[in-house]
């Protein structure tokens, strides 16, 4: 303000000792008009626009004077010789011979000057200045500056990750900013072991003597699945379930076939059961314990009476060796009814003698598939076995194990026993896991120590898997916490073109596109994700006030979070808002004092004592 006094007191002296007409020029000078036309100037990507307009009064500026203006003009209030100076404009008068922005005596004149300027940190609390110096001849005088603003907002680069811990199925997905564990790579696989009984037309009780009941074939498959049993028991697997299905041949009535595939499936389940209860007597025998002492699993059964097998009786003629076999599919297949279909089959068994001796037969028949994992091991057993003996796992079962429990301790005691284990050592997932476990407790607790474990880990996974997209994203992460934007940008950017594993960064990588100040890609590439706290910003920075509040009530609630919160209010004139939002992020994180002191977003509240007691 002394410099600001002295200025107008040199005015003053000047109005005193120069001519009438320059006089008058110094005395008028408030009718000048300089605004900008946002006064709300604010970073993006780096670059902050502005547009100045002016007007010239009639009769003001004299034929030979010119006026140049330096604006706008960035500085402190009380130091104009450390001024930063973005443009000049000149105007001259009409019959001045320098060039400028020609201004009529007789009816004044408009002017105007637009463009951008890099933007610096100290700007952010920053007046923004016009500074007009008029000249006629050899005289000339600095008027006092015209205020067009306080400061240039950087709300833009407040840009924040709120990190969440995710299992690797997420690796392909664009799904926001994930901590990312290994791929275990574990697969559930299940065996089918099959018996089939056959029975004759229009009969459900079992005749062992049937043909194809005596055929050696037959035989063997029910053999197999009689030792399958007894494999399972004496192995301590478990049964998934029992699958049995009754059919019958489609050449008789729709609902005598019904009910035959009906009492076909009841025999093959009493068939199952009578097989179950030897293989546990065998089983008891064998291993030499009571029978009373073993406990018997309960069987999960899938019940199916499937009625006429058409599908069954279509593919036999496919693969028969019956010359006219597509002339008799296509007599079937014209039929607009089942009733029509099985009088056409009847009809055709007289005359082809193969259809009724080979093709039919096989359809009337239960089916009983037993299934159950292929894996050795339940999730129950093995999540006993890696407390109890976990050398009898594979890795791959003991990473799965991992992710069976969502006690964080317990997932660290499996994985630390894997690193250090010397025959697992080669392997990078248990390294990248416990890295990303040392991020997560530092995102709950705040202990420094624990982003050197995670660093050091997944270096450890890195030199075992270089160029690897789980890991360059949690390195990414590990940046992120650090506080180091650019190396988390480089990292996610990799993790995206990473040749093993790579993992779509679309999210991440549009929150740096609004640093950037492109919001329409940040926009394109952020995908309105909801409750998060960079898509909030994207809308706040587009001025949508009322999507942005939507937002952020839901978005996680830290002191960032609080701090948009408060900007938004600002912008929105919710001046309560802005003390009880901003109250609450420096109580969080008490560093936001200082951002908010010199804040631009805040201009019209920082001479309030609530706002000079919350910062102080």
């Amino acid at each position: 303000m002394k410099n600001f006094k002295q200025l107008l007191i040199w005015g003053l002296v000047a109005l005193l000792f120069a001519s009438c007409g320059f006089g008058k020029m110094i005395t008028r000078y408030p009718e000048v008009s300089v605004k900008l036309e946002n006064p709300d100037l604010e970073n993006k990507g780096g670059k902050v626009e502005y547009s100045v307009k002016g007007t010239v009064p009639a009769k003001y500026l004299k034929k030979k004077a010119v006026m140049e203006i330096e604006v706008p003009v960035l500085c402190q209030q009380d130091n104009l010789k450390a001024k930063t100076v973005i443009n000049t404009i000149k105007l001259v008068g009409e019959k001045s011979k320098e060039q400028g922005t020609k201004i009529s005596w007789k009816n004044g004149g408009s002017f105007n000057v637009s463009g951008s300027f890099d933007f610096n940190e100290s700007y952010e609390d920053q007046e923004i200045y016009a500074l007009p110096i008029a000249k006629l001849g050899k005289k000339s005088h600095t008027f006092t500056p015209i205020n067009l603003g306080t400061g240039v907002s950087n709300t833009s680069s407040r840009i924040g990750f709120n990190p969440s811990m995710g299992e690797s199925d997420l690796a392909n997905s664009d799904n926001g900013t994930v901590l990312l564990f290994a791929p275990h790579e574990y697969k559930v696989e299940y065996i089918t072991q099959t018996a089939k009984i056959y029975f004759e037309v229009n009969m459900s009780n079992m005749n062992w003597n049937l043909a194809l009941n005596r055929d050696k074939a037959s035989k063997q498959v029910i053999t197999d699945f009689c030792d399958y049993l007894l494999q399972l028991l004496q192995e301590g697997r478990v049964i998934d379930k029992v699958v049995i299905s009754g059919w019958a041949s489609p050449e008789g009535e729709e609902s005598l076939n019904q009910g035959l595939s009906q009492k076909r499936f009841e025999q093959g389940k009493k068939w199952f059961n009578d097989q179950f209860d030897k293989a546990v007597k065998n089983y008891a025998k064998k291993n030499k314990i009571k029978l009373k002492d073993i406990s018997k699993p309960e069987i999960v059964f899938e019940d199916n009476a499937r009625g006429e097998d058409w599908n069954g009786f279509e593919v036999a003629i496919e693969k028969s060796s019956i010359a006219e076999r597509n002339k008799i599919l296509n007599v079937v297949r014209s039929q607009t009814n089942n009733e029509q279909r099985e009088q056409k089959i009847r009809e055709m068994t007289d005359i082809y003698q193969e259809i009724a001796d080979m093709i039919l037969p096989p359809l009337r028949r239960v089916e009983i598939d037993l299934v159950c994992k292929k894996n050795l091991y339940s999730d129950e057993q093995i999540l006993e076995l890696i407390n109890s003996d976990p050398a009898k796992l594979s890795l791959n079962e003991r990473l799965y194990a991992s992710t069976l429990t969502k006690d964080v301790a317990e997932k660290e005691k499996i994985n630390t026993a894997i690193v250090n284990d010397p025959n697992l050592q080669n392997d990078w997932r248990a390294y990248n896991n416990l890295a990303i476990l040392a991020l997560n407790q530092y995102i709950e607790a705040g202990d420094e120590n624990n982003l050197t474990v995670a660093k050091n880990n997944l270096d450890k996974a890195a030199a075992v898997s270089p160029n690897n997209g789980i890991i360059l994203n949690n390195y990414a992460i590990l940046y992120v916490l650090q506080g180091d934007k650019n190396a988390a940008k480089e990292n996610f950017e990799k993790s995206a073109s990473a040749s093993v594993l790579p993992v779509k960064q679309d999210f991440n990588l549009g929150v740096f596109k609004i640093v950037e100040g492109d919001y329409t890609s940040a926009k394109s590439m952020m995908n309105n994700r909801s409750c998060e706290y960079s898509v909030a910003l994207l809308q706040l920075l587009n001025k949508d006030y009322g999507a942005a509040k939507q937002t952020l009530e839901c978005a996680p609630k830290d002191a960032k979070t609080y701090y948009l919160m408060a900007v938004l209010a600002a912008r929105t004139q919710s001046e309560q808002d802005v003390y009880n939002y901003l109250d609450k992020a420096v109580s969080i994180d008490g560093t936001y004092k200082a951002t908010a002191k010199k804040d631009a977003e805040f201009k019209k509240y920082k001479k309030s004592e609530q706002f000079k007691q919350i910062v102080q």
